[in-house]
């Protein structure tokens, strides 16, 4: 796989994730999109975890919603 194709790979299977956010719980592409860029499952999928670029895109916006619910928790206890 070239570099450009990887790019192109990993920019297609994160708009898809974040679509999937937006469709899953019902808020803004952008919203999606900020808690999408926030979580460390991201940067794990733009660093080329091969799992994880294997799962499909639900799973993985299921995925930064549960890491995003988690964060959320701890800024409400601080």
């Amino acid at each position: 796989m070239t570099e450009s194709s990887r790019q192109f790979f990993q920019a297609n299977k994160s708009a898809n994730i974040i679509k999937s956010i937006h469709d899953l719980y019902g808020m803004s592409l952008k919203e999606a999109a900020d808690i999408y860029y926030q979580s460390d499952t991201s940067e794990l999928i733009e660093d080329g975890v091969s799992d994880l670029q294997c799962r499909s895109d639900k799973y993985l916006a299921t995925l930064v919603w549960d890491e995003f619910k988690e964060t959320t928790k701890h800024k409400e206890r601080s």
